[in-house]
């Protein structure tokens, strides 16, 4: 299976962020003992996608592979393949909504599992990447970490969409969503198949 999106589909992928930012974003609204949390579509797709293509694209590279060796390699590429289910199932329960409760059960389950597979990523390529070592020099892998820190920025983002701790944090973050998924797409044109 394929993962690796297009240079013209990762180009088009930030688009839906933009019509994201102009919509309500994500909300948190209480009546009462009961709290809602309300999901943006759009947002959540898009930086799952973003982190998606990164993931696919760093883990093509061959100093990027050396480091995390065959294993963590193949258990990335699991990863990658199961948040593109979680991404697939996300979607599907979403339907045609341009916004959705995280309280709904398949809403929950799916966002959960894409919380899980980005996560999984984070440990897995971004730890690896952002943690090479200053002697590994060039153009590649300064590139590299500066996707990386973006696909984490995302993932800040997407974490705080559901937990008030990482919310509170995620308000002093420097790198702006649209920011960090237009350095991942530079990323993934520039080096992906």
């Amino acid at each position: 299976m394929n993962l690796m999106l297009s240079r013209r589909c990762v180009l088009r992928m930030g688009a839906g962020t933009l019509m994201a930012d102009m919509l309500a974003g994500c909300t948190l609204t209480r009546a009462g003992k009961v709290t809602t949390i309300t999901l943006n579509v759009a947002e959540v797709t898009d930086y799952g996608n973003a982190i998606l293509s990164f993931a696919s694209t760093a883990i093509s590279l061959s100093f990027v592979t050396a480091a995390m060796g065959p294993a963590n390699v193949a258990l990335a590429s699991t990863v990658i393949a199961a948040l593109k289910e979680a991404l697939d199932a996300f979607k599907t329960a979403a339907g045609s909504s341009t916004s959705v409760s995280y309280d709904s059960t398949s809403i929950h389950t799916a966002f959960d599992s894409i919380l899980s597979d980005i996560e999984q990523i984070n440990t897995l390529v971004i730890a690896v990447i952002t943690g090479m070592a200053s002697d590994l020099s060039g153009t590649v892998v300064s590139e590299a970490k500066t996707a990386a820190n973006a696909a984490s920025t995302l993932i800040s983002l997407l974490k705080a969409m559901v937990d008030m701790t990482t919310r509170r944090m995620a308000v002093g973050m420097t790198l702006p969503a649209q920011e960090a998924i237009g350095r991942i797409t530079v990323f993934v044109a520039t080096h992906g198949a």
